[in-house]
């Protein structure tokens, strides 16, 4: 009987595993492979579209980037890209009050923290065409609209 349901367990947790997971550990794997690089001509969406063709997603240019997410009602996943038009954030660090402004921009989530904080991948922010890291609370964004997608894996 044990045997049976150790045999039952593992099957669930492989089934478990979907290829739309995979989709997205391939996306933060490329993103991890770039980063401190440029990739392609260093624009923001250069980093989605070349990590979406890597991880052999489906998806279509210019902004279909998988299954749309709504981050407020789901939690956020490492691999999901973000497409943001004019947002700003603002938060409070001790004394200190920062802020950031995406006119337009798009990211990769690299990581989502414990915390709910999101690690985000993405390039040709503050003049640097390279792959960086940026950690942003979704809570903190004061104005613009951000759209959330999950990739999807190519039937």
């Amino acid at each position: 009987m044990k045997k049976t349901l150790a045999i039952l367990f593992l099957f669930v947790a492989a089934t478990a595993f979907k290829p739309a997971d995979d989709v997205s550990k391939k996306v933060v794997e490329f993103c991890k492979n770039n980063m401190g690089k440029k990739v392609d001509r260093g624009e923001c969406w250069d980093l989605a579209r070349f990590a979406l063709d890597y991880a052999k997603a489906d998806w279509t240019a210019p902004h279909d980037y998988g299954t749309k997410v709504d981050y407020k009602k789901e939690k956020l996943k490492g691999g999901d890209i973000l497409q943001m038009e004019n947002v700003s954030f603002s938060w409070t660090e001790g004394e200190y009050t920062y802020s950031a402004t995406f006119p337009h921009h798009t990211a990769v989530v690299y990581e989502v923290k414990e915390n709910g904080k999101v690690v985000l991948a993405h390039q040709n922010f503050n003049n640097v065409r390279k792959v960086v890291t940026l950690e942003i609370s979704m809570s903190d964004i004061t104005a613009g609209t951000v759209e959330a997608f999950r990739p999807r894996a190519k039937s």
